[in-house]
């Protein structure tokens, strides 16, 4: 039997703009579920919908003209009682990363706080599928879930000024990558050659919600030998 999900808590932010959440929650469950409603918005709305954005458990939605919430919340019903719905196919993307000391600025921090070796610490990052389950902060920047318990580790107490474009943090159940040089408080354990953001780039961003991502490990002269192809 076809799993049925409610319809979402909704709430008008302006006279062209309307929140769904559903609850609060970030998990892989709730993320599908969040990304089935947005197509589900797509379809339904069609042309009277500008764009809608979606996050952990919100979708935000801009439209030319006010929405008949109560005919959308039974079209969300028949939907689900009648169709299959197409899952979105999502890309799985493999991102290499540099872990040599030179960039991973706050590996003994973790390795302190944690108790695990910088090996085990590699091979735990990297062992994981990890969904873009958001984009946002700068331009192109994916937050990465769901991270091994075995990582959680606090961000920063103080946020740095500067980290480097490309590098590659951990904070909280999240790892994410800094696609520009920008301040911030995540827990820098490498650095990956590849530049996330280039608006002369035909696909400016790197990342797309919902893609998968796996890291896997390169040498320093692999990362400078990456970076000088402009990848």
């Amino acid at each position: 039997m076809q799993q049925m999900f409610d319809f979402p808590k909704t709430m008008w932010i302006s006279q062209h703009t309307i929140r769904f959440a559903f609850n609060e929650e970030i998990s892989q469950e709730n993320f599908h579920i969040v990304q089935r409603f947005n197509r589900f918005l797509k379809k339904s709305l069609q042309q009277n919908l500008i764009e809608s954005v979606a996050s952990y458990h919100t979708v935000t939605a801009y439209v030319t003209k006010k929405i008949d919430i109560d005919f959308l919340q039974k079209q969300w019903l028949f939907m689900q009682i009648s169709s299959k719905d197409d899952e979105l196919t999502s890309r799985q993307l493999q991102i290499p990363v540099c872990y040599d000391e030179e960039f991973a600025l706050d590996m003994h921090r973790v390795m302190e706080y944690t108790g695990l070796s910088f090996e085990d610490i590699k091979k735990i990052h990297m062992s994981k599928l990890y969904s873009v389950y958001l984009i946002g902060f700068l331009p192109g920047f994916p937050y990465l879930g769901d991270l091994d318990r075995e990582l959680f580790v606090p961000r920063l107490q103080k946020p740095r000024t500067s980290v480097s474009a490309s590098s590659v943090g951990i904070g909280g159940f999240q790892t994410g990558i800094y696609p520009l040089d920008s301040p911030g408080g995540w827990n820098i354990i490498g650095k990956t050659p590849f530049n996330l953001f280039d608006v002369h780039r035909k696909e400016v961003f790197i990342f797309s919600l919902g893609d998968q991502v796996q890291f896997y490990e390169i040498t320093k002269q692999e990362f400078f030998e990456i970076k000088c192809k402009g990848v």
